[in-house]
């Protein structure tokens, strides 16, 4: 019996050892992610929508709103960080990396539409993601959020149907307006479509607050 026992707490002790060491959550003591201790897996972009906005007959709907925060995940590491990171991954890329969120300017914007349509008004980033390792003792491993530009538009939900009148057609829209035009209401018949129709016939013109720029921070 005590044998057996032994064996159990030799099996259980070597078991132990092999594991896998536990996942850092703090940064050690002295360690930095200088350009000697950093390196970074090839980062990815990913167009997405921060905040999208049905306008129809008179009324507005809210259909996303996800302000974009930079981001640094795996541990937790110190604010001052994100800029240094950012700094690093813009000259690993070679393209701009930003680490400080999106600021609209309101203001008002005409559009004009066919009474009766749906539109989307919508705002977006560049998220720009990529892994990284900073090699310190114990080496630090996470994923790095930034972003490389932003942007605001407008689409027509019904800009690409044949009985659209040509004056509201509009070109094929890039990447931002096709994920805007995913949100877009299912048609309805053509009996509610006649109805909402008469109730937006008196303008073809609407008025909505709209961020025509994002004042892009300092680096």
């Amino acid at each position: 019996m005590i044998m057996m026992r032994r064996a159990a707490l030799v099996a259980t002790l070597l078991a132990t050892g092999c594991a896998a060491p536990p996942p850092v959550h703090r940064v050690p003591s002295g360690c930095e992610p200088t350009a000697d201790l950093l390196s970074w897996s090839p980062s990815r972009t990913e167009p997405t929508l921060t905040k999208a906005t049905l306008y129809h007959g008179g009324r507005d709907t809210t259909l996303v709103d996800e302000p974009f925060e930079p981001s640094i995940t795996g541990f937790d590491a110190p604010g001052s960080w994100l800029g240094r990171l950012a700094a690093s991954l813009r000259s690993d890329a070679g393209r701009p990396v930003l680490a400080k969120s999106p600021e609209p300017t309101p203001s008002a914007f005409t559009y004009s539409a066919p009474g009766g349509a749906l539109t989307i008004v919508y705002q977006g980033v560049d998220r720009v993601t990529a892994d990284f390792e900073v090699r310190c003792d114990p080496a630090l491993r996470g994923t790095f959020q930034g972003w490389s530009d932003a942007t605001t538009g407008v689409v027509l939900c019904d800009s690409h149907q044949p009985d659209t009148p040509d004056a509201y057609q509009q070109a094929t829209p890039d990447a931002f307006g096709r994920l805007a035009l995913q949100l877009c209401p299912a048609p309805t018949s053509s009996t509610e479509a006649e109805a909402e129709a008469e109730i937006g016939a008196e303008s073809d013109v609407d008025t909505a607050p709209f961020p025509d720029s994002f004042t892009r921070p300092p680096e």
